[in-house]
Parts: C-alpha cells; structure tokens; sequence
C-alpha cells in the first residue's frame, strides 16, 4: 500500500473546496479535482473509495473544525435563549473564519446523495447539540412553536446566506452587523409576549 502523503491529501480537500464553490458538488468529479490537486486520479483513490467516500471525509472533517467547542459554548449558560445566542455568535465566528469550510458544509447537506452514508450520519451525530438546544428552547416556552426545519432556516440558514454573501464578496461583516444578525434570529423565534 502507497503511503498516505498529508500534503496531497490536503491539495485534494483544497481543490474540492474550490471547484464546490465554482461548479457545486454535482459538478464537482475525481478528474476535476485531480487536475486541480495536482496529482492523478489514482492518487486520489489511495485517500478514497470513490467520489461520495472523498465528500464524506472531507465533511467529517469539515464537521470537526466548525464544530469544535461548540457544546461548551452553548453550555456556558444556563437560559437557552442566551445558550441560542453563543451558539449563533459561535457559528458566525467559525464561518467566517473557515469560509471555504462552511461553503463546503452547506454544499454537502443540501445534496445529501452526492456524500456517502457514513458522512451524513457523522454530519448529524454532532448536531444533536443543536437539536438538544433547539428543544430545550422550544421547552423554555420563550420560542414560537415551530419545526425545527423552520427555526434552524430562520436564524441559522439566514445567517449562512449572509455570510456566503460577503465570502463571495471577499469582506466580512463587522461586530456591529454580527450583532445585528443574532438580533434578528432571536426576534424571528422569539414569542411575542
């Protein structure tokens, strides 16, 4: 067996990076990653099976970093609305910090079919976190009753787009706009009383 070089190993997580951001993971293809990586196709498949086995290390990962003391944050605090608040505050942080990471995410969780199963099913283990908070918020009574779906598109999916948005622009939004977001996700959810 060929011995596991890092460095080719982090030019083809680089290159899939770039082409999810210029062709989307549909587009995206051993060989296209290759030519960018700068190695061979077969080089790619010492690292991998196939392309869903490659999304899916490179999410598990990807997970990893964006992830990363996120349940100490949330639990730093005691009232879940303000628990909801770091962990908002902490996403935005660890977005803008790994944007070519977050693009990646995003990519992978909207086209599930193109990263393999142990991926998804890793992607969703670290996120019962935010299940967890999502609940005890719902629990709390202080949130309007929704989905999940609909308080994670609200606040979090929200905030991604905007953060995508200066990615793209090559900016990053100042304390004062971060501050605002967390405002407006929290006013999206939170019960009128």
């Amino acid at each position: 067996m060929r011995k596991i070089d890092e460095n080719k190993k982090e030019a083809i997580t680089q290159a899939v990076f770039q082409l999810t951001k210029e062709v989307g993971l549909v587009g995206l293809s051993i060989a296209k990653v290759a030519k960018i990586a700068g190695v061979s196709p077969a080089t790619i498949y010492v690292y991998y099976k196939d392309k869903a086995d490659m999304l899916s290390q490179i999410l598990i990962g990807v997970k990893d970093i964006l992830d990363e003391g996120q349940e100490e944050i949330i639990l730093s605090v005691s009232d879940p609305l303000e628990q909801f608040k770091k962990l908002l505050r902490h996403l935005i942080d660890k977005w803008t910090t790994y944007p070519k990471h977050a693009i990646f995410m995003r990519a992978a969780l909207e086209n599930p079919s193109e990263i393999a199963p142990h991926g998804i099913a890793y992607s969703n283990k670290r996120a019962e976190v935010i299940v967890a908070l999502y609940d005890r918020l719902l629990d709390s009574g202080k949130i309007k009753p929704l989905s999940q779906h609909l308080l994670i598109s609200w606040t979090a999916g929200g905030i991604m787009n905007n953060l995508l948005y200066h990615a793209q622009m090559g900016t990053q939004p100042d304390d004062a706009e971060i501050q605002q977001m967390i405002e407006l996700s929290v006013d999206a959810i939170k019960k009128n009383l």
